[in-house]
């Protein structure tokens, strides 16, 4: 994977709010109230916080280090674990994945807002399949990205993602790529040749492993992933980076490649938006919404831009 996979975006979806849960008219009185919230929010923040930008940083440090040192062990450790990093976030930022490891690190923070809310018991709301009339579910999706002192960035992309369900996280089930245990092949060494024969032999599979993955990187070097996403998820960066005239022109690109993709110019118009060029961000944004009727973040742009609401024969 090398370098290119030390960059990577939590890529965001625009999105809108579906409740899987047990949706009735509630009772003047509960028993017991619930706070909930989006994970997804969550999520979206945390990645694009200080914290996660220096560990990003401090990743691509590392795989630097491991080149100049020619550490092909730990290499080869990264380019599995930046993938596999990727995909968690996938899972967290545009479906239901579990964003526990993210609300334990606030801490006290997080008893304080269920006293100050009156709640009992703070979960995802992605969590709760059913819930009986006697329970008041409370939305504490605001205090709770609020607790990670998002960017302006970050709650617009938060914002943007409340208009889209989740993705099915069936969609997201990595495929098992691990071989068998090593320790099958250490043992048998051991209890024939002895201990340090094993380690002996431990070193040679792992010197064979590393070699194997250089081989592999080298003949897919020239293979590339020339889906939509690809340019979409690069003009994001260039644009978190305040780079936004270059993505202007990549998300210009990802339109030129995918002509009847409506997210392609969904970005191109926030990308513009951005700029400062109005009307073409209003142009785009009309393009996206006669390509895909129900994009709704769309027609929030051209809301927000026009301060006239597209007809509803748009739809």
């Amino acid at each position: 994977m090398g370098k290119r996979a030390v960059t990577f975006l939590v890529a965001v979806a625009t999105a809108v709010f579906v409740s899987t849960g047990h949706a009735q008219e509630q009772p003047a009185s509960h028993s017991l109230r619930v706070g909930t919230f989006d994970s997804r929010a969550v999520a979206i923040v945390y990645y694009q916080s200080e914290e996660q930008r220096q560990f990003r940083q401090d990743l691509a440090k590392e795989y630097s280090d491991a080149e100049a040192s020619g550490d092909g062990w730990r290499i080869m450790q990264l380019d599995a674990f930046f993938p596999a990093l990727q995909h968690r976030m996938h899972q967290q930022g545009f479906s239901t994945g579990s964003v526990r490891e993210i609300v334990a690190k606030l801490g006290a923070e997080l008893p304080r807002v269920a006293e100050e809310e009156g709640v009992s018991l703070i979960v995802s709301k992605w969590e709760l399949p059913y819930w009986s009339e006697a329970v008041e579910l409370v939305d504490l999706t605001p205090q709770i990205v609020a607790l990670i002192d998002p960017s302006d960035r970050a709650l617009m992309l938060v914002d943007q993602m409340k208009a889209s369900p989740p993705v099915p996280m069936e969609q997201f089930l990595a495929q098992e790529e691990g071989g068998r245990p090593v320790g099958e092949a250490i043992r048998p060494v051991i209890d024939e040749q002895g201990v340090e024969a094993g380690i002996v032999h431990y070193r040679e599979l792992q010197d064979a492993a590393v070699q194997r993955h250089r081989e592999f990187e080298e003949s897919r070097s020239e293979e590339y992933d020339f889906g939509e996403t690809q340019l979409n998820e690069l003009g994001y960066r260039y644009l978190g980076e305040g780079e936004t005239e270059i993505a202007v022109q990549v998300f210009k690109l990802n339109v030129e490649c995918y002509p009847d993709a409506y997210n392609a110019f969904d970005s191109l118009g926030e990308g513009y938006m951005e700029a400062g060029q109005t009307d073409l961000a209003i142009e785009n944004y009309e393009r996206s919404l006669e390509l895909n009727p129900d994009n709704d973040n769309a027609r929030q742009m051209l809301e927000r831009l026009t301060d006239d609401p597209p007809a509803e024969g748009a739809r």
